[in-house]
């Protein structure tokens, strides 16, 4: 009599899984993620009307009259921009102040009113340029040259 040795394998244990289709995931997944974006929508940003966009970029400031460097710096401060000026260009000059709600560009034109400079945006933040001569000579307009017409009786 043989006898023959048979090696035993471990004996694996079952699993407790729920049995789900693969036509059941290929329709609940989508849905899972469609719906997570559903809840997300109340949170984006929305787009509004133009109208409702240029009040809703007003801001308040309180800004005294007075020596105009400290007040252009209190004025950057609230408006929460970078303002590039020359301070020696604008000392001894003042500014008759800023109360109410503006615009940034409204604001500092408002600021600078009688003082020679105005504001302008360039590359993310503003600068104060001179404001351009208000002469007679660049309020006349160009001069044509006139053709002098001379009638022959025939």
């Amino acid at each position: 009599m043989t006898c023959q040795v048979i090696p035993l394998r471990p004996r694996r244990t079952k699993r407790a899984a729920v049995p789900v289709p693969g036509k059941w995931l290929m329709f609940a997944v989508p849905a899972v993620i469609s719906f997570t974006w559903l809840l997300a929508l109340p949170g984006m940003p929305h787009t509004q009307p133009q109208a409702d966009s240029a009040e809703e970029f007003r801001r308040s400031f309180a800004v005294s009259p007075g020596e105009l460097r400290p007040a252009l710096e209190k004025f950057a401060r609230q408006a929460g921009i970078r303002l590039a000026f020359d301070p020696a260009s604008v000392s001894g000059l003042t500014t008759p102040g800023l109360q109410g709600r503006y615009t940034v560009q409204d604001g500092l034109n408002q600021l600078l009113r009688g003082t020679g400079y105005q504001g302008s945006p360039e590359s993310g933040r503003y600068v104060l340029v001179p404001e351009p001569s208000t002469s007679a000579e660049k309020r006349r307009p160009p001069v044509a040259p006139r053709l002098a017409v001379t009638l022959i009786p025939a």
